[in-house]
């Protein structure tokens, strides 16, 4: 007796599902206290805020104080001083980027910086920007300023 096997039916595609459609909901504006409905907003952004020029004597300051604390701590770079003369003038994260930067430094010749460039985005605040010089290559090193009730002090310091 033979068995004949009868073909097999074609394979039954599963039904079509639409895909599903975006909801759109409404959204309710809500106007800010105070903000009349009637009045447009306005079509133009509001423009930068009104910096107060800095007197010539609060840029000497701060140019003088950036430039001390930025030499000792290319002197400390150069272990010519201890990183712990640093410690009354910047931050604790400060200090402690600094010390990782002296213990990766293989020093070949003193390091020694360019014009310092300062501005003072705020009142109290001086930004720094400057070339170094170390080991025959150019970097740049920036550092930001903020005066205290001890002066001013060092609260970020980067060597790039």
């Amino acid at each position: 007796m033979t068995m004949t096997l009868a073909p097999l039916a074609p394979p039954v595609a599963p039904p079509a599902v639409p895909a599903p459609r975006p909801r759109l909901r409404r959204i309710s504006y809500e106007p800010e206290p105070g903000v009349d409905v009637d009045e447009p907003p306005p079509l133009t952004p509001p423009g930068p805020p009104v910096v107060e020029p800095t007197s010539p004597q609060e840029l000497a300051d701060a140019h003088a104080v950036a430039t001390r604390i930025l030499r000792l701590a290319l002197e400390v770079l150069d272990r010519r001083r201890p990183t712990q003369q640093l410690a009354g003038h910047v931050a604790a994260n400060v200090l402690r980027y600094w010390k990782v930067a002296v213990h990766q430094r293989q020093m070949r010749s003193p390091a020694r910086f360019t014009r310092i460039r300062l501005c003072m985005p705020c009142d109290g605040v001086a930004e720094v920007g400057t070339a170094c010089y170390l080991d025959g290559q150019v970097r740049a090193l920036a550092a930001r300023f903020e005066r205290g009730a001890r002066g001013w002090r060092c609260t970020a310091l980067r060597l790039i």
